[in-house]
């Protein structure tokens, strides 16, 4: 059942073909025999949720994983950091809440990096997730267990968070379908906290557009209603250069004009543009909000492990975000929250002018395990990891929805393609999409 879809699941399941009970069954079984090639999955639930009674939904009954930094009660509660190796979730937010309301049945945890602070999944605490269509390739991160164990058919859904890229760079590395939805877009996930909330979306990723849209149909809350259908008549601003202005690599722009192409023939009225907003100070910015988080977590972290060497529970990354933040001047905050306005006009801007942003995900295809490791040198990798987070921040700074759709090019694995709207736009991107969908 597993190489079906969530929506096909669901229907077998309705029609009596198979039982909720069987269909997670499977889930265990090709983890058990597959995941050890990928190291997509970090736990396995041993006590099957089933549906409440009644859940007759088209994504009823379908198993679904969640990313570990997703807290559902009484399931470890880890963000895969040695730091959180004993926590137990407690709590069940909203947006967990509604997938079971709907019937999606929780089966197991996806890894990810340690608190979510890299594109690239290779947490010390449980090692790095490998990209199922690309053995040593990076399967893309935060959401890295999450979208490789779609790609690899373990389940049809699983739950994936986005601040920076964190949904979007794992579906392009992994080929499968990734929606980051607009600011206030999604029910909430998690504890409240400034940063993440401003920037932070959730949702679940899936191989099909029907699985997407069913998705959000759940944990979605639509900000617009639907106006358009097709792309006849519609202009798209085709953005190659990111944020530190440079253009994305030879191979990944080729198949941006693929889509582009595709786009044209389409209906659309494809034109070259440069990424809305003060470019320099958005990428400042996340620089900004990294130390912050790297800080913010070592606080936490050490209070609550009074006397621990933290160098034993956190990673070199971590400790040196932290360290870094120790020198960062009171301006940088300042203009750090100054850019969540700025880059909110900006766009307002950009698409009075352009229905659609059409860019890259990535600056490069899926990089090689270990160039963006966590213990890798601190200053090496602060230096190299920017520049590969080049086209998807700027939906999270605006609040804008933006959804990456892949391509395959040859033996050379799936590439992503970016498509953003104006924010609360969510419905109008998941409808065009479903014209471009590859599956």
């Amino acid at each position: 059942m597993t190489e079906q879809d969530a929506i096909s699941t669901a229907a077998a399941i309705q029609s009596g073909e198979v039982t909720v009970a069987e269909t997670a069954a499977t889930v265990r079984e090709r983890v058990e025999r597959e995941d050890g090639a990928i190291n997509a999955v970090t736990w396995m639930s041993d006590t099957l949720v089933p549906p409440p009674s009644g859940a007759i939904g088209p994504l009823a009954g379908v198993p679904w994983l969640l990313k570990a930094s997703l807290e559902f009660p009484n399931w470890p509660f880890t963000s895969c950091s040695r730091a959180r190796k004993d926590v137990i979730g407690q709590t069940m937010w909203p947006f967990a809440r509604a997938c079971i309301e709907a019937g999606l049945v929780p089966v197991g945890l996806t890894g990810m990096p340690e608190f979510g602070l890299l594109t690239t999944g290779e947490p010390l605490a449980s090692g790095p997730v490998v990209n199922p269509h690309l053995p040593g390739r990076s399967a893309g991160g935060s959401s890295s267990g999450a979208a490789a164990a779609v790609a690899a058919g373990f389940a049809p859904l699983a739950h994936a968070s986005d601040a920076a890229g964190s949904i979007r760079i794992p579906a392009a590395n992994c080929g499968v379908i990734g929606l980051k939805p607009s600011r206030g877009g999604n029910l909430r996930a998690r504890a409240p906290h400034l940063i993440d909330d401003v920037l932070c979306s959730d949702m679940l990723i899936a191989r099909t557009m029907r699985d997407v849209k069913a998705a959000f149909d759940i944990v979605g809350i639509a900000q617009e209603p639907r106006s358009l259908s097709d792309f006849r008549g519609l202009k798209v601003g085709l953005v190659l250069h990111g944020l530190d202005e440079r253009q994305a690599d030879a191979d990944v722009v080729a198949v941006i004009r693929r889509a582009a192409d595709a786009l044209d023939r389409a209906g659309a009225i494809v034109e070259p543009a440069r990424m809305p907003g003060d470019l320099p100070a958005i990428g400042q910015a996340f620089r900004t909000i990294w130390l912050h988080e790297g800080r913010e977590l070592i606080e936490a972290i050490a209070a609550a492990n009074p006397g621990a060497a933290l160098e034993d529970l956190l990673e070199p990354w971590t400790l040196g975000l932290a360290q870094k933040c120790a020198s960062l001047p009171l301006e940088a905050t300042a203009a750090m929250f100054r850019q969540f306005g700025e880059s909110e006009r900006a766009c307002r801007s950009f698409f009075s002018e352009y229905d659609l942003l059409l860019s890259p995900v990535a600056q490069e295809r899926p990089i090689e395990l270990g160039r963006h490791a966590p213990d890798r040198p601190f200053d090496e990798l602060w230096d190299d990891f920017w520049p590969f987070v080049n086209f998807t921040p700027l939906a999270n700074i605006a609040g804008l929805p933006s959804i990456t759709l892949p391509f395959w090019d040859g033996t050379e694995g799936p590439t992503g393609t970016m498509l953003t709207m104006a924010k609360g736009r969510d419905l109008d991107l998941l409808a065009l999409s479903s014209s471009v969908d590859p599956a």
